[in-house]
């Protein structure tokens, strides 16, 4: 009777198939915070294009100077937090690459298990087959052997 195939390390091999995968997960939502600092940063360039649209009517109009006032300060909040914005962009974009690298390292390690086991997995086939086939040998042998005992009665 053969033995079901075993690998001894499968626990490990689940485990780290557990890793990549919530490594890859991290690296997804590290990816969409960034996407979330990207269209923020384009709503803000956007206001500051309206605010000088705003400006361009409010002089065409005339206006008091409290107004006029306004809009250059509205434009530098928006600027600074641009700034703002793309200091926490940049700190994003390291944490993507940490993040990338630390996968590279957890699908280095999964690949190395896997490697393992399908070697285990090929020398168990081996020695099923060998088993097999000392077993036909051995009953080849047994029905040479009864066919010769056959013949000699």
């Amino acid at each position: 009777m053969m033995k079901k195939y075993d690998f001894k390390l499968e626990a490990v091999l689940k485990l780290r198939k557990l890793n990549e995968e919530n490594c890859r997960m991290e690296l997804g939502a590290l990816m969409l915070h960034m996407q979330k600092i990207d269209s923020q940063i384009e709503y803000e360039k956007t206001q500051i294009d309206n605010y000088y649209k705003m400006q361009e009517d409010i002089l065409k109009n005339g206006v008091g100077g409290a107004q006029l006032q306004l809009i250059p300060n509205m434009i530098s909040a928006k600027t600074k937090n641009i700034q703002l914005l793309n200091r926490d962009k940049r700190k994003q974009q390291q944490l993507i690459d940490e993040k990338r690298q630390e996968l590279a390292t957890v699908k280095g390690e999964l690949k190395v298990m896997e490697n393992l086991k399908e070697k285990d997995f090929n020398e168990y086939k081996k020695a099923i087959n060998k088993e097999i086939d000392q077993k036909v040998e051995e009953q080849t042998q047994l029905w040479l052997m009864n066919k010769k005992q056959g013949l000699e009665k």
